[in-house]
Order: structure tokens, then C-alpha cells, then sequence
């Protein structure tokens, strides 16, 4: 539970989580919904707003809690985030009524949240012990003076009340104070034990309601740093042991779950339990176990002799069973009578085969070994990891499968079992990654003649198969098989195409395209642009060359969406990227033309760096009417490549079939393979596309709609050296033309910065007439002033 599991109440808590992520629904002690990291159509995303964190089912980011996940969203650094989230959320949420704490929560919240510090303010309330303390704990509990001094134990003179107010005790002290401080030597808990003698109800009682969390007693510091650790049950038997000689602790409280604080004395060292002897004792022994021997060297078990209870039938008693204090001061044994029992205690050891996933195959000499589990990992799948870019790949005997962190650290998790934790888990997937970085000098899909297929690798140009390699680092894989026997052809593709495109060098046009989206290759330089009133073939067409190339090798990134780094990111090792959307307002080309002619750009993927990389994606549109776009240069021109539908399938029509999809996609994929592939053949062969006229007149068409200026002048003005024409008469012809044609006209200015832009040897003048200077451009006349 982090700051606002603590600070903030869980109706606060739930109000924020629902800013933060879709269609967030309460279901028990969790907001459930679509996760803000990833596309999810199922929701796989909950924020749990009892315990304070969140997590992801499909483990595309790491667990944590609300802060994290508001600084994740929000995309900034941990600290930024955290300073971000108290300035906004430090007071309340605005709105969200905070409920009073029912004593359930409390306690709740007392022993999941973060234990306050005692001010040193109350310690020094306390008063030191007598020496008639001192004779009692000595005599009853076996406590020495040593022992006592050194924990700094006290006489109890106030309490903490139930409104955290600190009041002095009624009557006469009779707990001794027990301080419990953490590493840092801060006061956590007083542990307040009942003096000998006394009636009191409790034996053993925590300062207050929130303090009673399992610490290490004593804390890290205090404990020997060499010799074996004897561990007790209880803050007396404690004090009893180390009065006696032992290097001796315990935890203040029980618990399952051993915190990585409380295992960090006991790594490396041999321990000794010395539990209770009665059937919960050894119950939490055997607990004890599970959670030290993979960090210990050494554990070992006393075997409490028979006179501490046993009872005949062999076993414990049920409850209130001896203890190590008892050994010592009921039964008067000596320091040697224990060390002989340490001598003879019963050695755990942990099992010598292992089974597959046995988290104990992970550990030797006590110690967790990330290698190993890395290692396991690695054989489980061969990895392969882009540094460039942070993607990882497994094998899947075909060709290097992208897969998330968050599945490598759930295969972790498992092998780990009882023993996982977040640092073993990121150290052992940490390491496997590393051990699988690309070779030196390669990059993912780097031989670039060479396409994978169900059935083998191919090469584009030869039409070689060579069965599936590792070594060719391909992240891509076609769902098509290739048998260059086949005579087979994908007639309903051809006469799909028949109908819709209708001429036949577009159709060559398309062929060489879909053949081109096979490769890596990016110097013919085409965007394909789909034209059509709708119902007319274009969402097939786009889908089947998605399905030839394979979902997993497409990205759907808008046009306009081409400048976003984050968006663009998408394309990364994509052969082909197909989008429907095209806004109507004009649209940059900058990257576009970057991208169609793979020149390097920057991408960066959310909560990562941005990274360079070599596009080979080509680019695939389909609109109602032309989009566009701030670029008028033959730049942005030379790269489209306009294809038109001609036929509308309406509801009426006999063609009209709205199964086609699913039929070319189960019948003839593999034959529309080969027909792409005899298209690339004579791209290569010819050099570049197949010459169109109807192109051609597409692209004129084309770039007079986006450039009415420009069209302007094409119908409406003639150049030569001496003509010239006033400025207004000029742009009133402007109007009416822009008028007739349903253009928008632009405001004088921005039209004769444009009108230069578009004719270069215009130029203006101010020639004197009738004693006037009048404002004209030489070099243009509209036609009408011509005949005129």
C-alpha cells in the first residue's frame, strides 16, 4: 500500500482510478476495465482500492500502486509523478466526500498500511527500571542486566488512548516497555510485557491499534554479524536467549509471508529455530522454514527434549506449551544443555532432485541464483531481444514472435512459485534478456530478399525455399504457403478486380504493389491511394493484402496520425500499414514522404525512449475523395499512386457478394501470393510501375484540387514575357473562378503568396499610369483580358 492507500480514504481512492482508465467497474474490493497501456477489447486491467494497486492480466507494465499508475498515465517520472499526484490529490478529492473510518477500516489500515514513528518524545516519558525490575526479570524471566540495558528497557508511565492522545498510566507501572526499532533506529512499536507477579490480562500487548505490524526484533543492527542466529518465538524468550550467551531474535508478530527486511539478517547465516513447544509453535516453525531456507546456509530445528510436555502418544500440546525461557529458568538448564540441543538439532534440508518448476532447482547454498532460473527460461523458449528498441521475440519454430516482458516475468513467477518476489522475478527475466541481445552487427528481418512462410523461408528473387532458420532473425511470417508447381489461379480475385478496377494497367498497377508489400524494399517510392464513392470494393481489397501479409505485420496509423511519434512507432518492422481514416482538414507530409521513401525517422514507444529506425512499411489508403494536404511539390505527387473503383455494389445488384472476403481468404490466399509475387517480378524487370494513362490523369486531377491556385492559372491565365495585369483585376478573376468550381477562396494575400509560390518568374510591379502608381504582376493575363 503506497501514500495514498494511506492518506487518501478508498472512496477518494476509486474517485481517482476511474479518471485513469475505461470503463472501470466495481466488482468486491476491485475497479475492473480496459486497460490504459494497451488495446483492450477485453477488459484485462484492475485497480484493487482496499490494498492500494493495480495490475494488468495481459502483463504489459509492471504492478504498483495508485500513484504509479497516475504518473504511468500521465507519462511522468516517478518523482515528477509523485510530486504531481500530492500538489492535485494532497487535500482530498474535490467533490468526493470523505467518509468517516469505521473501526473495521482502522484496523484495516493498521495492518496493511505503513506504521508511523513513535516520537522519541514518548520514549523518554518512560522511566528507567529499578533495581527490584531488575532482580525480578533476572530471577523469573532469566533477562540480565546487560540484556536489559542494552535494549534500553523501561518501566511503562503512559499509554496511547483511543483518540492517539498520549496520557500517563493509572496507578503503579506494571509492563515493562520493549522499544522496536527499525534499521534505521527509528521507534515503530513499544511492546509493553507484563511484570511477574502482576494480575494484568495480557501478557504481551503493542502500543496502539496500527503499531502491531511483524517487525524483527532486534532490528538488523543489533544482531551479530557472525555466528549462527538461534530464532525465537517471542520478544522474552529473546531477551531469555541472549541473557544466556545466544545470538538470539524473533518477530514481534507472526506472519506467512516473510517481508524481504526480515529475511536480510539471515542470508548466508546458520540459523537455529527454537520455537515453542506446543502444536502452534511448530505449526509457525514449519512456516519459518518454507520462508528461510532459500536464503540461508544452514537451518536446523530444536528437538525439545520430552519433559518440555510432550505428550505420550508423541506429540505437543494443543496450546500454552513450553518455551525457551522455560528450558533455562523452569527446568534449570544451562547455556550448555542448549548448545548440546543446537548440537543434536534436527538439519532441514532441501530436497536434492528437483522436479521441473520446483522453485528449490533456482537456489544453491541457500541462496537464490537468478542465473539458473534464467537459464530455465531460456530453454523453456530462446529469446531474442532489440536493444534498439526494448521489444523481445521468442521462437515459435517459424520465426521470432513478439512477446511482452510481462510474459517472460509470468513464466518466472511460476517456476518460483511460493518463493517469487518482484526483485528474484525482474532479476532472473532481467538476465535472460541480456544473455539474448541480437548479434552484433544485425538487426531484426535484415536479409532482405528473404520472406518467411508457412512452409519455409523464400526468396523473393530467386524463389528458392530453405526451411525456417533462427539465424535469419525474422519477426515476420506470411500466412501463406508457396509451391511453385502449382498451375492454380485466384480466379475470383481476378475478376473482382475486373469489376471494380476494370482497366487493365491499374490492375497491373495493384499486382506490383501487393508484390512490392512482400518486401523490405522502398526505392520505387509508392503510397497506394484508393478512390471510390464507397460500396465499391475498397475495404476488401485493403483487407486481403492485410490478411496476404498477415495481421501481425500490419499497423493501422491515419495519415494524419504520421507526425505522431508515438503513433508512428506502430510501423516499426510492419511490412504494410492500411487506414481508412483521412481527415478533411490539410494534412503535413513531412514524415509520410520520409516513410515512403524509408529514410530514418524517429518513434518511441509509450514510457520509453524514442529510437531511430529505417521504415519499410508501405503505405496503403482508401477515401471517398481525394485528401488534402500542405504539400504541393512534385515530392509529394511522384510518391501516390491513385487507383479508382468504377463499380458500386448496391443492395440490388446480382455481383454483389458479401461473402468475397472470406472466400478469397479460405480458397484463394496462397494464389493471390503467387499473383503478387509475378507482379514484383515485373516491377523488377521494368524498373518502376506499369505506365497508366488513367494514373496520370488522377494524379493532374489531383493536384489541381489541392492546389486551386494552381488550377487557376492552368485554366484561366496564359504567361508570357509581356503581359501583365493589375493586382485587383487579378484576384477578382480569382474569385469568380474559385466561386464557379466550389473552391474556397483564399483571402488576397495568402492567394498571391500562393500564386508566386506556384509560378516563380512572376513579378510585381508599380508602373505610373495616368499619374497614378498602380500595383500589377508581370508575366500573367487572364484569358479574358488576352482577347480583350
Amino acid at each position: 500500500m503506497g501514500w495514498a492507500g494511506t492518506h487518501l480514504s478508498e472512496d477518494e481512492r476509486k474517485t481517482i482510478a476511474r479518471s485513469l482508465f475505461e470503463d472501470a467497474k466495481e466488482e468486491g474490493k476491485w475497479l475492473n476495465g480496459k486497460c490504459p497501456f494497451h488495446a483492450d477489447d477485453n477488459p484485462s486491467f484492475g485497480y484493487n482500492f482496499e490494498e492500494d494497486y493495480f495490475n494488468c492480466l495481459a502483463g504489459c507494465t509492471d504492478c504498483g500502486d495508485l500513484i504509479k499508475l497516475y504518473g504511468l498515465v500521465n507519462n511522468l517520472p516517478n518523482d515528477e509523478g509523485f510530486k504531481s499526484f500530492k500538489d492535485k490529490y494532497g487535500q482530498g478529492v474535490k467533490d468526493a466526500p470523505k467518509p468517516r473510518k469505521t473501526v473495521q477500516q482502522k484496523r484495516k489500515e493498521g495492518k496493511g498500511g505503513s506504521t508511523p514513528v513513535i516520537p522519541e518524545s514518548v520514549w523518554g516519558r518512560m522511566a528507567l527500571l529499578p533495581d527490584d525490575w531488575f532482580e525480578v526479570f533476572r530471577k523469573v524471566r532469566g533477562w540480565s542486566p546487560e540484556v536489559i540495558k542494552r535494549h534500553d528497557l523501561r518501566m511503562q508511565m503512559c499509554y496511547r488512548d483511543r483518540d492517539e492522545n498520549i496520557r500517563p498510566i493509572n496507578g503503579a507501572p506494571m509492563r515493562v516497555a520493549i522499544p522496536i526499532r527499525d534499521a534505521q533506529g527509528q521507534l515503530r512499536n513499544i511492546r509493553l510485557y507484563r511484570k511477574p507477579g502482576t494480575n494484568l490480562k495480557s501478557k504481551i500487548i503493542s502500543w496502539g491499534r496500527g503499531y502491531g505490524n511483524a517487525r524483527l526484533f532486534p532490528a538488523l543492527p543489533m544482531i551479530a554479524k557472525s555466528g549462527p542466529i538461534v530464532l525465537c518465538e517471542g520478544e522474552p524468550d529473546t531477551l531469555c536467549g541472549e541473557s544466556f550467551g545466544f545470538n538470539t531474535a524473533t518477530q514481534t508478530s507472526k506472519t506467512v509471508k516473510w517481508s524481504q527486511d526480515h529475511l536480510e539478517p539471515f542470508v548466508g547465516r546458520d540459523v537455529i529455530l527454537a520455537y515453542d513447544a506446543d502444536q502452534p509453535g511448530q505449526a509457525h516453525a514449519e512456516k519459518a522454514i518454507r520462508a528461510l531456507l532459500p536464503v540461508v546456509r544452514s537451518l536446523r530445528i530444536i528437538e525439545w527434549p520430552d519433559f518440555m510436555g510432550r505428550e505420550p502418544d508423541g506429540s505437543w500440546p494443543e496450546k500454552d506449551g513450553h518455551d525457551l525461557t522455560d528450558f533455562f529458568m523452569k527446568f534449570g538448564k544451562t547455556a550448555k544443555d542448549f548448545q548440546d540441543l543446537i548440537a543434536t538439532a534436527r538439519r532441514i534440508e532441501p530436497p536434492k532432485e528437483f522436479e521441473v518448476g520446483s522453485e528449490w532447482a533456482f537456489f544453491y547454498d541457500g541462496k537464490f541464483k537468478p542465473r539458473l532460473l534464467a537459464d530455465q527460461l531460456l530453454r523453456d523458449q530462446p529469446l531474442l531481444a532489440d536493444d534498439m528498441t526494448g521489444l523481445l521475440y521468442r521462437w515459435n519454430a517459424k520465426y521470432w514472435e513478439q512477446i511482452s516482458r510481462g510474459t517472460l516475468q509470468q513464466s518466472a513467477t511460476h517456476y518460483l512459485g511460493i518463493e517469487a518476489t518482484t526483485a528474484r522475478v525482474n532479476d532472473a527475466t532481467s538476465l535472460a534478456i541480456n544473455l539474448s541481445n541480437l548479434p552484433h552487427g544485425r538487426a531484426v528481418n535484415d536479409r532482405d530478399e528473404w520472406v518467411c512462410l508457412q512452409n519455409g523461408m523464400l526468396n523473393l528473387k530467386t524463389l528458392e525455399l530453405k526451411p525456417h532458420e533462427h539465424d535469419y532473425f525474422s519477426t515476420i511470417c506470411l500466412n501463406v504457403s508457396f509451391d511453385p508447381d502449382s498451375e492454380a489461379r485466384c480466379e475470383r480475385w481476378e475478376k473482382f478486380l475486373q469489376q471494380t478496377v476494370q482497366t487493365p494497367e491499374p490492375i497491373a498497377q495493384l499486382q506490383e504493389f501487393a508484390g512490392l508489400c512482400l518486401t523490405r524494399d522502398t526505392r520505387f517510392e509508392k503510397c497506394l491511394l484508393l478512390l471510390g464513392p464507397g460500396s465499391d470494393g475498397k475495404s476488401t481489397l485493403l483487407k486481403v493484402l492485410r490478411e496476404l501479409v498477415c495481421a501481425a505485420n500490419c499497423s493501422a496509423v491515419a495519415f494524419q496520425d504520421l507526425e505522431d511519434q508515438f503513433r508512428r512507432a506502430s510501423l516499426y518492422n510492419k511490412l504494410l500499414n492500411i487506414s481508412t481514416e483521412i481527415g478533411s482538414a490539410a494534412m503535413e507530409t513531412p514524415i509520410f514522404k520520409a516513410v515512403v521513401s524509408g529514410d530514418a525517422i524517429q518513434g518511441a514507444f509509450k514510457h520509453k525512449d524514442s529510437f531511430e529506425f529505417t521504415p519499410f512499411c508501405k503505405l496503403a489508403f482508401a477515401a471517398n475523395k481525394l485528401p488534402r494536404v500542405l504539400d504541393n511539390t512534385d515530392g509529394f505527387f511522384r510518391r501516390m499512386l491513385p487507383i479508382e473503383f468504377k463499380k458500386q455494389f448496391l443492395e440490388d445488384d446480382p455481383d454483389r457478394n458479401p461473402h468475397l472476403f472470406e472466400e478469397l481468404i479460405e480458397h484463394e490466399l496462397s494464389e493471390i501470393f503467387h499473383w503478387a509475387l509475378v507482379g514484383l517480378h515485373r516491377l523488377y524487370e521494368q524498373g518502376k510501375f506499369t505506365s497508366c494513362d488513367e494514373t496520370r490523369e488522377l494524379l493532374m486531377d489531383y493536384r489541381r484540387l489541392n492546389n486551386p491556385v494552381q488550377a487557376f492559372v492552368e485554366d484561366k491565365c496564359e504567361l508570357e514575357d509581356g503581359a501583365k495585369q493589375s493586382k485587383d483585376s487579378l484576384y477578382k478573376s480569382y474569385r469568380e473562378y474559385s466561386s464557379e468550381n466550389g473552391y474556397q477562396a483564399m483571402h488576397k494575400e495568402n492567394f498571391f503568396r500562393e500564386l508566386y509560390a506556384a509560378v516563380k518568374t512572376l513579378k510585381e510591379t508599380r508602373p505610373s499610369i495616368n499619374g497614378k502608381r498602380c500595383r500589377m504582376v508581370a508575366g500573367i493575363k487572364t484569358k479574358f483580358e488576352l482577347k480583350a
